[in-house]
């Protein structure tokens, strides 16, 4: 499926597992149902590594660094789970299993990204940040994280190496850290 739900066959998926296409079918009906198992794999796989970076005895600022390096780590390590997830427009599945696959993904991201309005929410109530709105704030860090995790996946000159990748969300995470501190300030 890294190819993008519409590109690839079953009979590909067949040949890359090494699995006879009927034993595919077997346990799912079509591509469609196949690709939301998929689609539930990597959602679990994201809220697993996205459930390592909170608690701990960290404070909230050291949770929002930790899931910040753990959405990441996620992506490095699962390229394709988070282009299903974070890059819909280019795997949509058609039929009526596109509702159900949207729902699924956009109830588990709208708890992810909650659990980092929660995480803003108490750094405010500690006195780590001034942040007024924790919702909107969550919904840009997402989208922030979504775009440079993204420029990894680019297939020309402006494609991010991991390394780079890193180095440019730190000075972002320096950026935000820097503005919502200040504002405590003022």
């Amino acid at each position: 499926m890294e190819r993008g739900f519409h590109a690839v066959t079953m009979d590909a998926i067949a040949d890359a597992a090494d699995l006879a296409v009927g034993s595919i079918y077997h346990h799912f009906k079509n591509k469609e149902r196949l690709y939301l198992a998929l689609v539930e794999r990597a959602l679990a796989v994201n809220e697993e590594a996205m459930a390592r970076a909170f608690g701990k005895g960290r404070t909230p600022m050291e949770e929002l660094r930790a899931a910040s390096d753990a959405y990441c780590d996620f992506h490095l390590q699962n390229p394709g789970y988070f282009r299903m997830i974070a890059l819909r427009t280019l795997d949509v599945p058609p039929g009526d299993m596109a509702d159900e696959v949207e729902r699924r993904i956009a109830d588990k991201v709208e708890s992810l990204v909650g659990d980092i309005a929660d995480v803003l929410r108490r750094a405010d109530a500690a006195g780590e940040v001034h942040c007024s709105d924790p919702v909107r704030t969550s919904i840009f860090l997402w989208g922030a994280w979504n775009g440079v995790l993204s420029l990894n996946l680019r297939p020309d000159r402006l494609r991010l190496e991991p390394t780079e990748m890193q180095r440019v969300l730190a000075l972002g995470r320096e950026i935000i850290e820097r503005g919502l501190v200040r504002n405590k300030l003022l």
